[in-house]
C-alpha cells in the first residue's frame, strides 16, 4: 500500500497545482476583459449549461454561485449589457426566463482559450484512449466530491 499512498499524494499535489495554475489562467482572462471572478464563474456555468442543453434560470445560477437572487440578477444585467449573456424566454414554458451564453463571450473565449485547447490536445495526444477514459472517470468523480466538500464547509459559516 505505500506505493498507492505515494501515488495518491502525487495526484493530490498535481490537482492542487492544476487548480492554482487554472485560477491564474482565469484571472488573466477575467482581468483582460473587465470581469470579476464571480462574473467568470457565472459565464462558465452558463456556458456549460448551454452546452448540455439545459440553460439556467437566474435563480439556479444564483444557487450555483452561492449568491442571492438579487445579486444574480445584477450580475446577469451587467453581463448582458456587454453581450456576454442573453436572456430568452423558455420555449416550453414562456413564464421562465433562461440565461444563455452570448456572442461576445464566445468570441473572446475562442480568442483567449483557443491556444489553450491546442496545448490541451497536444498533452492528451500523449495518452491512449484507455488512459484518457480513466482520467475522465477520475475527474468526473472528483469534481462533485470537491463541490460537496465546499458546500459542507460553506454551510458551516
Amino acid at each position: 500500500m505505500p506505493e498507492r499512498d505515494q501515488t495518491a499524494r502525487e495526484i493530490i499535489r498535481e490537482l492542487q497545482l492544476l487548480s492554482t495554475v487554472s485560477q491564474r489562467v482565469a484571472q488573466v482572462f477575467a482581468g483582460r476583459h473587465g470581469l470579476s471572478s464571480t462574473d467568470l464563474e457565472a459565464l462558465l456555468h452558463v456556458m456549460q449549461a448551454d452546452a448540455e442543453g439545459a440553460p439556467l434560470t437566474s435563480g439556479r445560477l444564483g444557487e450555483k454561485l452561492g449568491v442571492t437572487s438579487g445579486a444574480a440578477t445584477g450580475l446577469i444585467d451587467r453581463l448582458e449589457r456587454v453581450g456576454h449573456v442573453a436572456r430568452r424566454r423558455d420555449e416550453r414554458d414562456r413564464r421562465r426566463v433562461l440565461v444563455h451564453y452570448g456572442e461576445a463571450a464566445e468570441r473572446v473565449a475562442r480568442e483567449y482559450f483557443g491556444p489553450l485547447k491546442a496545448t490541451s490536445d497536444e498533452v492528451m495526444a500523449e495518452f491512449d484512449d484507455r488512459e484518457l477514459e480513466v482520467v475522465a472517470r477520475f475527474l468526473a468523480a472528483m469534481v462533485p466530491a470537491l463541490a460537496q466538500h465546499a458546500e459542507r464547509e460553506a454551510a458551516k459559516d
